[in-house]
């Protein structure tokens, strides 16, 4: 077992890397939801649309959440919160007047629930014929809840581990919708 000064380097380096992935997930989630309102909601051609382009967007928009929320969510992975958090409980003198047993304990327990819910719930059920707007859309509830917890706790153990602050919020450079406020496919 790592002494915890070590425990701590080590945690602080995974929690970065989580943190990294974890604010690519946000910046991504950011830009989606953009494009849905300014764009796609602003166009009553897209909006009333029955073209497959957009079912088709918004399912690879929801798969790869899922995966790399899976991914991040995963007990065994080689940067995994789950086992961090496991391991933050074995060096109950950092947790001293930040974090409760109890607090520890319901972090835990949403991060498996909400790995289940990916796992069995939203990965199995996006065939091309479950691409409605319906499934969708409650898809992307479950993903956003599990993209907030993840934010959350990303955050809270960074800061209990290194006494600092970690930012996980988008980063979007320039004007990303740009390339839809000008005509790039020209008409015959």
């Amino acid at each position: 077992m790592l002494n915890e000064k070590q425990f701590k380097e080590r945690a602080v380096r995974e929690l970065r890397e989580i943190g990294k992935q974890l604010q690519s997930l946000v910046t991504d989630r950011e830009l989606y939801l953009r494009l849905e309102s300014e764009v796609i909601a602003a166009n009553p051609q897209l909006a009333s649309s029955s073209d497959p382009y957009l079912p088709m967007l918004r399912g690879a928009y929801t798969d790869a959440t899922t995966m790399r929320l899976r991914r991040l969510f995963a007990p065994d992975a080689n940067l995994s919160l789950r086992r961090l958090i496991t391991q933050v409980a074995g060096y109950p003198e950092m947790l001293h007047d930040k974090l409760t047993g109890k607090e520890l304990t319901a972090d835990l327990a949403e991060l498996d629930k909400l790995g289940v819910v990916l796992k069995e719930r939203i990965d199995p059920h996006f065939a091309g014929h479950e691409r409605t707007p319906a499934a969708l859309a409650t898809a992307t509830r479950e993903l956003d809840r599990a993209i907030d917890h993840l934010a959350d706790c990303v955050k809270r153990y960074y800061w209990i581990i290194s006494d600092s602050y970690i930012d996980v919020s988008p980063t979007i450079d320039g004007d990303p919708l740009a390339i839809f406020r000008s005509a790039w496919i020209e008409s015959k």
